[in-house]
């Protein structure tokens, strides 16, 4: 066998290897923790009580809110609409961090942010929201009833170590 022989076949070789080491992989897929955001897919009716307190009037409010997938199954998008300001958001699950994230911004120039956890069927998320040149920290509940209902309660913190009620709601689910 010559030199040349040995020394294309090595070639050879050596491309096929790097080929097949940057053949692309199979995308990877959502495990458990993302499954359990699916449980929001679909259009919800939400139906809530404002509680009066200094940073809006206190009432009754109607909202639809619809969360479809993000890319790949790992995010929930938020569209929300109704008589409060608009609100888009995203929810996700930080593997690294080793738990659920959200991200939302209002047409009232609302942003916030949120870290959560899921204990049962209780949902439980510390916010921070950034409003006006404020920031408040509150604590959103929700309570899965079944499949098609939810309640929702928004406390903020009170700055001893408490929480002041200023929203509560329930969800009624419309479509999947």
């Amino acid at each position: 066998m010559s030199t040349r022989s040995s020394a294309a076949g090595i070639l050879i070789c050596g491309f096929t290897t790097l080929l097949l080491a940057q053949a692309p992989q199979a995308p990877p897929k959502p495990g458990p923790e993302y499954k359990k955001l699916e449980y929001f897919l679909g259009t919800w009716k939400e139906e809530g009580e404002i509680k009066a307190n200094g940073y809006v009037t206190a009432g009754k409010g109607v909202t639809t809110a619809t969360y479809t997938l993000g890319p790949g199954g790992f995010s929930l998008e938020r569209h929300a609409a109704g008589q409060i300001p608009n609100t888009f958001g995203i929810i996700a699950y930080d593997s690294y961090a080793q738990a659920y994230t959200t991200f939302y911004a209002s047409s009232a120039a609302l942003v916030g942010t949120g870290i959560g956890s899921l204990n049962g069927n209780t949902w439980t998320w510390m916010v921070e929201d950034r409003l006006a040149g404020k920031v408040v920290k509150g604590r959103t509940t929700i309570t899965m009833l079944s499949p098609t209902e939810y309640t929702s309660k928004y406390e903020m913190a009170d700055g001893k170590g408490g929480y002041t009620t200023l929203v509560e709601s329930k969800a009624t689910k419309e479509t999947r």
